[in-house]
């Protein structure tokens, strides 16, 4: 499993080294303007690139409301500690996902809860209304440990914690973008980088459980395999912010609550 997803790193990293290379001489969206003047037609790429982002929330779904000011910056590209802090606050806790994602990963875990035969989730984990509150504590745990991780992570490595849509319009290459973003993304400079608060938070929430999970599943190998499955979860997220603005409104609102 380590040896797959370590070639997949690789061949990922090196597909889409030409795509961020013409994308990193591009600011980062959102990054405050510097003038008040109307942009040049040499700006028209990143006036096309910054409107596409704007038109994004936090979850990547397309609002019918004005888009919201321009956070204030450190004085480079990429948010403050504070922007930062409210970035993951709003992911984190302050939004409907924050109650409904985790239970819906809670019912999805009880009708096929893992393991076999004598390997198969206790059933206490399987059965009732305590077993769903165990289910549900650990969906949450997995979610924050991943987004606090990432957020502290994030301010001492100086990476931006947004997702960058993609320039193209080629479908192959939005999908090898997005994916890509999952190992390499963009530093507060607005240059490319390996996206290690995206390791550090998948290995939260990948051990988190093993302070409390059943015996069986809290040991090193079921740890190392829900790191791999939250990395998984990233790179799904960034797909649906690549393609939401495309999603029929119902569809992409329901992602957005049950996957955020």
């Amino acid at each position: 499993m380590s040896n797959a997803v370590s070639a997949l790193v690789v061949t990922l990293a090196i597909l889409s080294g030409n795509s961020f290379a013409d994308d990193a001489r591009k600011p980062i969206p959102d990054a405050p303007s510097v003038q008040t003047e109307t942009p040049s037609s040499s700006d028209s790429s990143y006036t096309a690139q910054a409107g596409r982002e704007h038109a994004l929330n936090s979850q990547g779904a397309a609002t019918d409301s004005q888009p919201a000011q321009p956070l204030q910056t450190n004085g480079e590209t990429g948010l403050s500690a504070g922007e930062k802090f409210r970035y993951y606050a709003s992911e984190t806790y302050f939004n409907p996902a924050a109650v409904i994602g985790p239970a819906f990963r809670a019912g999805i875990r009880m009708a096929n809860p893992p393991g076999k035969g004598a390997t198969l989730y206790p059933h206490e984990w399987r059965q009732g209304a305590e077993a769903f509150g165990r289910n549900y504590g650990d969906a949450v745990a997995e979610h924050t440990s991943f987004n606090t991780a990432r957020f502290m992570s994030g301010v001492i490595l100086r990476e931006d914690p947004r997702y960058l849509p993609s320039s193209s319009r080629n479908v192959f290459a939005r999908t090898l973008h997005a994916v890509s973003f999952t190992f390499v993304d963009r530093a507060d400079s607005g240059s490319c980088r390996p996206a290690l608060a995206n390791f550090a938070g998948a290995a939260a929430s990948g051990f988190v459980g093993n302070a409390y999970l059943p015996a069986g599943f809290n040991d090193l190998t079921h740890a190392r395999q829900r790191s791999t499955l939250q990395l998984g979860f990233v790179a799904g997220g960034n797909l649906f912010r690549e393609f939401a603005p495309q999603m029929p409104a119902p569809l992409r609102t329901l992602f957005m609550l049950i996957g955020r």
